[in-house]
C-alpha cells in the first residue's frame, strides 16, 4: 500500500468519486433491468448505455486517484533521498576487503585439503 488509510471508511473519504460511480453504475443497471422486465427496448438501451458510461467514469476516477496518489508519494519520497559519496564508499570497501583478506592462500579446490587415501 502506497499510503493513505487502511480502513474502508478512510478510503471512502479519500476517494469519494469511486463509490458514487459504483452506485451510479448499479442504478443504471437496475434501470436497464426494469426496462427488460417491462419489455421496453428504449429504456433497456438507455440503461445499458448509461451503465457503460458510468463504468467508464468510475474507471477514470480510479485511475485518476491512483495517479494522484503515486505522484504525491513520489514527491514526498524525493526529499528523503540522500546523495551518496561513491568515492568514500569505494575506499571503505577496499579497506574492508584488505583487512579481511586471509593470511593463508586458498586451496585450489574443495578436495585439496583432504589427505590422500592409502592404498592397501
Amino acid at each position: 500500500m502506497i499510503g493513505g488509510s487502511r480502513t474502508i471508511t478512510g478510503k471512502l473519504r479519500e476517494e469519494p468519486l469511486v463509490p458514487l460511480g459504483v452506485a451510479a453504475t448499479v442504478a443504471a443497471f437496475l434501470y436497464a433491468s426494469w426496462g427488460i422486465h417491462r419489455n421496453n427496448t428504449r429504456m433497456t438501451q438507455w440503461g445499458m448505455r448509461g451503465r457503460v458510461a458510468m463504468q467508464g467514469l468510475t474507471l477514470v476516477a480510479l485511475v485518476g486517484y491512483g495517479l494522484y496518489g503515486a505522484r504525491s508519494y513520489n514527491a514526498q519520497r524525493r526529499g528523503d533521498v540522500r546523495q551518496l559519496d561513491w568515492e568514500k564508499l569505494e575506499r571503505e570497501a577496499a579497506a574492508a576487503e584488505g583487512a579481511a583478506a586471509p593470511a593463508t592462500p586458498k586451496p585450489r579446490s574443495v578436495f585439496a585439503s583432504e589427505q590422500p587415501r592409502s592404498q592397501e
